[in-house]
């Protein structure tokens, strides 16, 4: 139920060129995301990358403990969107990108990854 296969993240370098190139975007204080809808024809209806940039944290386990947290985060509040896009025959591809500079609590991340998903879901 609350799992992040292999199969659901984004590794296609095609895809993901194509998705910053001619996706679609918005930004939250913390966090921008970039989604494009998919034309493939796998049965994955959501696809993500979940991305912290080397140049806003430059240390490894900075970035490790960042990414770690915006995962569980994710991957515990995607259910409800993904049960949308089924609903709808949808099929995304999204990267959730960390904008901060500074490290952000469980709390506070999971509290804008539920908005993120919300506002993703009004637009779509």
């Amino acid at each position: 139920m609350f799992e992040f296969p292999k199969k659901q993240k984004l590794c296609s370098e095609t895809v993901i060129k194509e998705m910053f190139s001619s996706g679609k975007s918005f930004t939250t204080t913390n966090f921008r995301l970039v989604w494009f809808e998919d034309n493939t024809e796998n049965e994955i209806t959501l696809k993500s990358i979940i991305v912290v940039p080397k140049k806003k944290i430059r240390l490894a386990v900075k970035r490790n403990v960042i990414n770690r947290r915006m995962k569980e985060a994710y991957r515990l509040n995607k259910i409800e969107f993904e049960n949308m896009l089924k609903r709808k025959k949808l099929k995304l591809s999204i990267a959730i990108i960390y904008q901060s500079r500074k490290i952000m609590y469980y709390k506070n991340v999971e509290e804008e990854i539920k908005l993120i998903l919300e506002r993703l879901r009004k637009e779509i």
